[in-house]
This record gives structure tokens, C-alpha cells and sequence, in this order.
């Protein structure tokens, strides 16, 4: 089992090429609780406030990403503790108004703001220190979901991962940088970038450069998050 979805990611849907989802509209309020690093079992993120699914963009072709970034040390990972409480983000709330995410690399949390109101945290994994997520400004672009996500890298290559089912996820970023869910994760939140072992024993590493997020906490920010919402990562 492959543990992210990469950059280069091609996602399709079983049997066809992704295609854009209907409009839809609904309010939901959603509350569960963060618990990261506990072993086996999907992790849930802290999500709460109102909810409504936008319009997907339409898809396009995607292309491999550069594997030549530079590695740094990893420090020791912190997952073997629970996590119940939600940092406040080291880099401030973002004093943009309309809807907001900001992913902290160096937290490994995601902050969901609507006008500068915390609507859904939750922690995450972002990508390996070979394939790292990318800083900057971007955009939700479009949003898929039901697709299955295969690797551009041929099997043999150490970034080869098998196909994997997505069951939600937000493009952001030229060439195939996606926030989805990764049910196949075992542990998010600080130091699951790096190489570590889960409680359970399961070895995982980061991303390729996407950031992973617990399945009902992806659930919550695909269905309030719109096309043209601010993404933010910062270190």
C-alpha cells in the first residue's frame, strides 16, 4: 500500500477519466475529535462549523514532478502519543476574508477559516523531505471525488506506489498537488513526514508532495470548501 498520493499524481475515475461533479448545495454542522498517532484505524480531525459542496472545475492531463529536491534531516516523529489538542498556527490567522486553508509543514495541521472564523482543523502529512509540499499562495482549482489516484513513476523507482481509491480531493496546484484523504495512513500530525514507525508497527514516511488528511476530516473540507478558495502553506 502506497503511502501518499504524489504530485505527479494521475488520477481517474474506475473505468473512466475524471469528470466534474454536479452542483450541489447543503449546510451541515460536523464535530468529531482529533486523536493522532493512535494505531490501526482511520484517524478522525477536528472539524466543525457550516458545510456546502461548490462545483468541480474540469480536469486536465497531469505531468511528472522534479524528484531533485533536497533532502534535510528528519527529527525524531512524535507518533507514538495522542494528540487531542488543537495548536494555534505558529504563522497567525491569514487576514483574508472569504474561505481560507492554511497548511503548516512545520505543525503538520490544517486550519480551514471562513472570513477569518475557524471553521475545520485537522491534523495532516504533507510530503516527504525528497518530494516536499510546496510553499506559497494557491487555489482550489477543482475537486474530485471517487478517483483513483497511479503513479507516473514506473515500479522499481523508490517513489512507485500502487493505485490508490481517493475518496476526496482538491487540486491546487500545477502539476498534481491535491489535499485528499488517505485512508490507508495510520497516523498525521507532527513528524509523519518523515520516515517513522506507527504504534502498531507500520512503517510510513510523508507524501509525495500532497497533503494526506484523515478521511472524515477530507469529507468536511470538500464539502465546505469552493472552487477559487485561498490555499496557504508556509513552513
Amino acid at each position: 500500500m502506497a503511502n501518499s498520493m504524489a504530485g505527479d499524481a494521475t488520477p481517474q475515475r474506475p473505468r473512466t477519466r475524471g469528470k466534474g461533479l454536479r452542483a450541489a448545495a447543503f449546510l451541515a454542522l460536523v464535530a468529531c475529535v482529533a486523536l493522532v498517532g493512535v494505531g490501526g484505524g482511520a484517524l478522525a480531525g477536528i472539524v466543525f462549523g457550516a458545510a456546502r459542496i461548490a462545483p468541480s472545475a474540469a480536469g486536465k492531463p497531469l505531468t511528472h514532478l522534479s524528484t531533485t529536491a533536497t533532502a534535510t534531516v528528519p527529527p525524531a516523529c512524535d507518533c507514538a502519543s495522542v494528540t487531542t489538542t488543537m495548536p494555534q498556527p505558529s504563522a497567525g490567522v491569514p487576514q483574508y476574508g472569504g474561505q481560507v486553508i492554511l497548511v503548516s509543514l512545520s505543525q503538520q495541521w490544517l486550519w480551514a477559516y471562513q472570513d477569518r472564523s475557524l471553521v475545520l482543523a485537522s491534523p495532516v502529512t504533507t510530503g516527504m523531505p525528497q518530494l516536499p509540499t510546496p510553499r506559497g499562495s494557491y487555489a482550489v482549482q477543482r475537486k474530485e471525488t471517487n478517483v483513483t489516484f497511479y503513479s507516473l513513476w514506473p515500479q522499481g523507482s523508490p517513489f512507485y506506489y500502487s493505485p490508490e481509491h481517493i475518496n476526496y480531493a482538491m487540486y491546487f496546484r500545477d502539476i498534481g498537488y491535491y489535499i485528499h484523504d488517505a485512508p490507508w495512513r495510520h497516523a498525521f500530525g507532527p513528524g509523519t513526514q518523515y520516515p517513522h514507525t506507527d504504534p502498531d508497527g507500520t512503517r510510513e514516511t510523508g507524501s509525495h508532495g500532497c497533503v494526506n488528511m484523515p478521511t472524515p476530516a477530507a469529507k468536511a473540507l470538500y464539502a465546505w470548501v469552493g472552487i477559487g478558495a485561498r490555499v496557504i502553506i508556509v513552513s
